[in-house]
């Protein structure tokens, strides 16, 4: 029989549409005992094939199709708790809770979209085994499930497959044990537990010492583990086994650990400055500075010569100045951004918020002191931010698919985001907390998140929305997943790039990532503080002063024009209805009027587009869309809109705003500059003769305000105002620190073409 021609190519990356055709099979076939025509032979043949498929493929063209499949939850029961069973035990659409089964992997691992591999239980039965948890998105070259890895697989979950009959799939990373086949110390254990080699305590700490030369950190903890438990007597070899396993896990990225072995290794004597080090670069980064300041202060203590110890002093003081007091030097932030270095090492400076309860909004985030305008009110490194940077229409190399909402998400950094996030949460315990107490929707959580057990934290992958809903897995997500959706901030390496007029592509580019402390903010259109990122840092300063007590608000996006799209959009993403002082004022116009306004701003955006964009408008198109703009502006009515933004003017109001400037007419370019700004909700610009007002509590703040104001100023310049050109300049600098962050570059940007 001829095979086919897709599986010729790669069996293993089948499309979306056929993952949840192959789940609606398997679903029929719940219970039955899947098939076994498949020979070892077929397997092996087709998995050699289809690595050596996806080795030869163009990384240029090849699009990772990440998948969330219909949700289950992980095990949660100690692996000493359950009983063991054979391959030839297990039935398809089957959770077998209670048990579990151990293999071997006698292949080396296929890895693109998903990782997998071929498993062998001691009777010679084989299986397909997919790791669908995605491991580390940033992996080295370092296989994650190398041959000869010894694997127990929790509560296994098994579904049918055309290509093998049937696969073991594991979605979440705490239902899996993996003893590395390229592992010293599985080695030496299979050793001890096959052969009954005695090895002494002295042999496990030299094989720790081997490995960590050879960068195996995991093997190297695992060793010196080994020779501190058999080693009971020796004082003096405890510690010093416990001082390299600090090393290792300092190392390897276990912070907490790390810190925990220094302090244990301490006896009192000078050798004890290398462990206080290690304990300090522990705590340093746990973000726990305070403590980590008393650690390198020890260790200086015992070694005052000790240069390294004293340059992260040193360093950890700048932190504890930025945490205490908001002190931060802008200048320095931003000349260590590239684009290949966005993480930064700052402290959060969050003294001036805490989390509290709104009256109909749920948790909030509230000022705790008088904030001055322009003031930081918090800067924030991002909880998750995957250096993942591209255009809005770029090709993109990831693309995420939600079985459980029928959704598909087109950005790399979307779906960059959800693989770190998997990982970071099962590698760092220390991070759970802060992530899962983040609004996730309308879940009933199994309050299980994060807990440990067997060693490692539970990574609550499915969670469904409510009780009624638990048997329709189409209505389950991801609860990780859920959360980022509802708590995700569009980020650019520099916001300052935005502020230019002809911005580089490039420097225009987004990712997408996760602020704890900033998620609390609440949504306003009209909102009393700003966001600005440089790098991985997030700072929102107050747009105009704020009393101690106030709730915090920002614009989770540029609210749309149409009033009655944003009674839609906000609920059907974030689930709220928004009830800022534009919205709500918006309700005394009648919906046929908004109706009118949309459909009136529709037509000048098609008279618009008629143009090319290579092409000026004409003085006829000007004069066409200056008529209809007229015509829009009254149909905003006075008792409705006298203090309200008119955001359906403001396109309009920019197309002439930039007509007029390219036409060199000051007058009108001035116009029209003015009018954008009113149309933001700068009424009253003017108050008396040659004094510029903006009442910054009413008026939106945006790199298009920011951009009317700049014009403004070169209009007044070329009318002769010199006074008022320097109040508009002065005006557009205060809207520049608060979308920039800071004001690096100000003087570049102003001057900006």
């Amino acid at each position: 029989m001829t095979e086919n021609t897709d599986e010729v190519v790669n069996s293993y990356e089948i499309s979306p549409d056929k993952q949840q055709l192959t789940h609606k099979v398997s679903c029929s076939l719940s219970g039955e005992t899947p098939s076994r025509k498949h020979t070892q032979e077929d397997l092996l043949r087709r998995h050699y094939q289809n690595i050596q498929h996806i080795q030869g493929c163009s990384q240029a063209s090849a699009v990772k199709q990440i998948v969330i499949p219909s949700a289950y939850s992980p095990s949660t029961v100690p692996l000493d708790q359950l009983r063991k069973i054979s391959l030839e035990d297990l039935k398809l659409e089957t959770h077998h809770r209670g048990s579990f089964i151990t293999a071997t992997t006698i292949t080396p691992a296929y890895e693109f979209s998903e990782t997998i591999t071929i498993i062998q239980e001691e009777s010679g039965n084989v299986a397909v085994l997919i790791l669908a948890f995605h491991d580390d998105y940033r992996r080295s070259s370092r296989s994650s499930l190398p041959q000869n890895s010894t694997v127990a697989i929790k509560e296994p979950y098994v579904q049918f497959s055309e290509d093998s009959g049937y696969v073991i799939r594991v979605d979440h990373p705490s239902d899996i044990a993996v003893l590395r086949g390229d592992d010293p110390a599985v080695s030496m254990i299979m050793q001890f537990v096959a052969e009954k080699k005695e090895i002494t305590p002295l042999e496990w700490k030299a094989a720790g010492d081997k490995a960590y030369l050879e960068r195996k950190y995991t093997s190297a903890i695992e060793c010196y583990t080994q020779a501190i438990d058999g080693q009971v007597k020796d004082e003096s070899f405890l510690k010093d086994s416990l001082r390299k396993r600090a090393f290792a896990n300092l190392t390897a990225e276990r912070f907490e650990n790390a810190k925990q072995d220094a302090l244990s290794s301490c006896s009192g004597n000078p050798t004890d400055a290398k462990a206080f080090y290690t304990a300090g670069r522990a705590a340093y980064e746990l973000r726990n500075y305070t403590e980590s300041k008393e650690y390198f202060a020890k260790a200086l203590e015992l070694s005052p010569r000790d240069a390294k110890a004293r340059k992260d002093h040193n360093r950890t003081l700048a932190r504890i100045d930025e945490e205490e007091l908001g002190n931060y030097d802008f200048r320095k932030m931003v000349a260590a951004l590239s684009e290949k270095h966005v993480h930064l090492d700052h402290a959060d400076f969050s003294k001036n918020v805490k989390v509290g309860i709104t009256e109909h909004k749920g948790r909030g985030l509230f000022s705790t002191r008088d904030i001055e305008a322009g003031k930081i009110i918090l800067c924030e490194k991002a909880f998750c931010l995957p250096d993942c940077y591209a255009a809005e229409d770029e090709v993109n190399d990831m693309v995420l698919y939600n079985f459980n909402n029928n959704s598909r998400t087109n950005k790399s950094a979307q779906a960059a985001v959800y693989l770190q996030l998997v990982q970071d949460l099962y590698k760092n315990q220390h991070l759970n907390s802060r992530f899962y107490d983040l609004d996730g929707g309308e879940y009933v959580r199994s309050r299980k998140e994060g807990s440990i057990v067997d060693g490692v934290p539970i990574v609550d992958a499915f969670v469904p929305f409510s009780p009624p809903f638990q048997r329709n897995l189409t209505n389950h997500r991801f609860l990780a997943e859920a959360i980022r959706l509802k708590n995700c901030f569009g980020s650019p390496r520099l916001s300052r790039h935005l502020l230019k007029r002809n911005t580089p592509l490039p420097e225009t580019h987004l990712s997408i990532g996760i602020w704890t402390k900033a998620a609390y903010l609440n949504h306003s259109c009209l909102p009393n503080c700003t966001r600005a990122f440089i790098g991985d840092m997030m700072i929102i300063r107050a747009l105009y002063p704020i009393p101690s007590g106030t709730e915090l608000t920002q614009q989770y996006i540029t609210p749309d024009a149409s009033c009655t799209y944003r009674r839609k959009m906000f609920p059907n993403n974030w689930d709220f209805e928004c009830s800022c002082r534009l919205c709500e004022g918006e309700k005394a116009s009648p919906d046929v009027m908004h109706h009118k306004r949309r459909d009136l701003a529709q037509k000048i955006k098609t008279e618009v587009l008629k143009v090319p964009k290579s092409n000026k408008l004409q003085p006829a198109a000007v004069k066409q869309i200056e008529r209809l703009t007229k015509k829009l502006e009254d149909l905003h009515e006075p008792e409705v809109y006298a203090t309200l933004p008119r955001l359906l003017l403001v396109h309009p109001g920019i197309c002439l705003m930039e007509a007029h400037r390219y036409a060199k007419n000051y007058v009108k370019m001035l116009k029209y500059a003015l009018e954008v700004l009113r149309n933001f909700g700068f009424v009253d610009l003017v108050r008396e003769e040659g004094k510029l007002v903006l009442d910054w509590e009413t008026g939106i703040v945006n790199t298009e305000s920011f951009n009317a104001l700049r014009i403004a100023a070169e209009g007044f310049e070329a009318l002769g105002d010199e006074n008022m050109k320097v109040q508009c300049e002065t005006a557009a600098k205060r809207i520049f620190v608060v979308l920039a962050g800071c004001d690096v570059g100000m003087e570049e940007i102003m001057r900006s073409e």
